[in-house]
């Protein structure tokens, strides 16, 4: 059975009666069943919410969370954002914080959580966790975002893969907010970063 076919088979046979199982098996399961089931929790919408912020509202120190707090950003629904602040409390790695943080970007913190993921890139202190602190800040549709993103893109001690992964998050902060572009060509390297921006969108 097709992966689709299956989500959609849960989803209409099952509904919200199969969320609590779905958010189990999202946390206990290999990743390809993960998926499967974030992706039929993504499809039940609404019917998901009422579940998903009981267990944020209850809390916890494991990796479910995490998901939780993917999902709450995925999903959209902002009564989670109270709970996701709560999060942050449970979580010292930056790597956690970021994702937590990257779901409050999504549900409208962004201007709020820039400056704290700006300071956490700036700071360079976990490289692994980079890759995340990255993706988040691309989420906050902000100034201090657009800022950031630019002048790690002219730290010549950069990889190029991280380079690159830096002109993707600048790319998703313009398409969220057009004014971004102003604020980018402000900057010493702005101009040369929307040339490349615009090289690297006709050759994908």
């Amino acid at each position: 059975m097709e992966r689709q076919e299956l989500i959609d088979r849960i989803v209409e046979e099952k509904g919200a009666e199969a969320v609590p199982l779905l958010m189990d098996l999202m946390v206990s399961e290999d990743d390809e069943t993960a998926q499967i089931c974030f992706e039929a929790l993504l499809q039940l919408g609404e019917r998901t919410s009422p579940e998903l912020l009981k267990r944020l509202r209850e809390g916890g120190e494991d990796i479910s969370m995490l998901y939780l707090a993917d999902l709450a950003g995925e999903l959209g629904d902002k009564r989670a954002v109270p709970y996701l602040y709560d999060l942050l409390r449970h979580f010292d790695e930056e790597g956690s914080q970021a994702v937590i943080y990257e779901a409050l970007a999504r549900l409208g913190e962004g201007s709020k959580v820039a400056g704290i993921l700006s300071l956490l890139l700036q700071e360079g202190g976990d490289e692994s966790a980079r890759d995340q602190l990255i993706m988040a800040i691309s989420q906050t549709a902000s100034p201090e975002g657009v800022k950031t993103l630019a002048r790690m893109y002219s730290d010549t001690k950069l990889d190029k893969s991280t380079r690159a992964f830096v002109l993707e998050g600048l790319h998703m902060l313009l398409s969220s907010n057009a004014k971004l572009k102003d604020i980018l060509l402000e900057i010493d390297n702005g101009k040369e970063i929307i040339e490349r921006l615009y090289i690297w969108q006709k050759e994908i």
